[in-house]
């Protein structure tokens, strides 16, 4: 199965930088260039989902998903 995430990006012009937000994941970032922008998203949410969770249940069995993430 392959999930698509949706990533907004957004160029302002008065400060020259880019801008992306990624609602699921309620990451919000900015960078000089586009390029910029589109790598510090696939680290934003590698980061975001690598996270350490405490909130895990009482003698549950812990699972993993592989998950690729990568610019398209």
């Amino acid at each position: 199965m392959i999930m698509r995430l949706r990533v907004e990006y957004a160029f302002d012009p008065e400060s020259r930088n880019w801008s992306f937000l990624v609602p699921s994941l309620g990451i919000v970032g900015g960078a000089d260039t586009r390029d910029d922008a589109e790598r510090k998203v696939v680290e934003a949410v590698a980061f975001t989902l690598e996270g350490d969770d405490d909130s895990s249940l009482a003698e549950a069995e812990i699972r993993y998903l592989n998950v690729e993430i990568a610019a398209s």
